[in-house]
């Protein structure tokens, strides 16, 4: 079984080409402008054959699971927290593995200037998880774009959706420099641990796991935390999973139950009460309002 779209929670936007016409003619953004962007959760039997390519430069981008892709001989495999460039014009194929299918991120982008973001493609590269890492900000920038592009293609939107599409693409382009931002926090073990919450936000942590992951004793580790915080790791954690929901609810046409599960929690009835206690509110309500 193949599927090339349809995916359940998925999130996509193609322009239509006399939109793109129009962005060709914009000297603001017609060095770099979007094309196609989406997003899809658990992409179960995905399949894409291009046998001479697109007139686009292509982006996938793994958050879960895995899957390939095929240029001329050369199978590339891409697992988690992995992307991969395929440049403009020249023929592929990709799937989801069938075992553990990919959620992805992807960007079809075109201009003079892709062709130099595409220089160092055909090579799966990693985006590892560390408390430097900034995931799920790049996260935030996909979100900002589906945002925008959910309210039309209006000039003005067009122009701010590619005025911000360098700026995300150079989250992957530019690794190094992208992470430097919170390399001065890498000394602090409060700094740490809560970037390394943000950057496991969907994950279940114990204390004991916690201080390991900041090299710090359990007892030193939560005294130290709740001094500087006010609040016990666990408590601090579920607040940032909370935010995290939050943000989720306002942007995203999810269940309560996806978004329950989109931030680690298994039980959509303890998240209920944990969004409660921290926003004085059921989900429900708080999308509602």
């Amino acid at each position: 079984m193949k599927k090339q779209d349809g995916f359940p929670g998925q999130q996509s936007y193609v322009l239509p080409q006399r939109i793109i016409n129009n962005v060709k003619k914009s000297s603001l953004c017609n060095d770099l402008y979007l094309t196609d962007i989406g997003y899809y959760p658990e992409a179960s039997h995905h399949f894409r054959e291009r046998r001479k390519g697109i007139d686009q430069t292509i982006l996938i981008y793994t958050i879960e699971g895995g899957g390939k892709i095929i240029i001329g001989n050369h199978e590339f495999k891409i697992p988690k927290d992995h992307f991969f460039i395929i440049p403009e014009g020249v023929p592929h194929a990709y799937s989801a593995d069938p075992e553990d299918p990919w959620s992805i991120y992807w960007i079809h982008f075109a201009g003079s200037k892709a062709k130099q973001l595409a220089k160092d493609g055909l090579q799966t590269i990693p985006v590892f998880r560390s408390s430097t890492s900034r995931i799920n900000e790049r996260l935030d920038l996909f979100n900002e774009l589906f945002r925008n592009l959910e309210r039309g293609f209006s000039i003005e939107n067009l122009e701010y959706i590619n005025l911000c599409l360098p700026r995300l693409l150079g989250t992957f382009t530019h690794l190094s420099q992208y992470r430097a931002i919170n390399e001065q926090f890498t000394k602090d073990p409060i700094s740490q641990a809560i970037n390394f919450m943000l950057e496991n936000i969907n994950g279940k942590f114990k204390l004991e796991e916690l201080a390991t992951a900041v090299k710090l004793s359990s007892s030193h580790f939560s005294r130290l935390f709740q001094s500087r915080t006010g609040h016990s790791p666990i408590e601090y954690f579920i607040q940032l999973k909370i935010q995290r929901a939050c943000r989720l609810l306002d942007s995203i046409d999810l269940s309560v139950a996806d978004v329950a599960r989109e931030t680690g929690f298994d039980d959509q009835f303890y998240f209920s009460r944990q969004f409660r206690k921290v926003m004085n509110m059921s989900p429900t309500e708080y999308r509602k309002r």
